[in-house]
């Protein structure tokens, strides 16, 4: 199932960027929504709360964006979460370092609700393929 159960963190430092996507989001029929404002503190949500999917700005600071992919990646609790980067700019460098570090999708800011519902539906298809949540263990 696509909507309503998944836990969804919405990561930028933008708070209208964060109400946008949150927005679409809802609009899409997700309501279990939580958002950070930097890196440090989705990583200690994200660390005690169960995520299905994490939308992350990739240039954030402290501590960026692809900092805290490397680190949920590292983490065996967390390595199998679904994070999509967020970015105003696709530049070349930072796309091919996020593809090393395992990111499972990028957007251009600001997203649209169908570009949302796209990488939802390829992460969350993974799991349903696989009867497993996007993080085993912590439903």
């Amino acid at each position: 199932m696509l909507t309503g159960r998944r836990r969804i963190m919405v990561v930028d430092s933008e708070p209208a960027l964060r109400m946008l996507v949150c927005s679409h989001l809802r609009g899409l029929g997700h309501d279990s929504l939580a958002c950070a404002h930097d890196a440090p503190s989705a990583l200690a949500r994200i660390k005690v709360e169960p995520f299905d999917i994490v939308f992350m700005e990739a240039g954030l600071s402290p501590g960026g964006g692809m900092e805290a992919l490397a680190a949920i990646r590292a983490d065996p609790a967390l390595h199998h979460l679904p994070v999509v980067l967020m970015t105003a700019r696709a530049e070349r460098e930072t796309v091919e370092a996020s593809l090393a570090l395992g990111v499972s999708g990028y957007l251009i800011k600001p997203p649209t609700a169908a570009a949302l519902g796209v990488c939802l539906r390829r992460a969350f298809a993974k799991d349903d393929e696989t009867g497993a949540s996007a993080d085993p263990g912590r439903s």
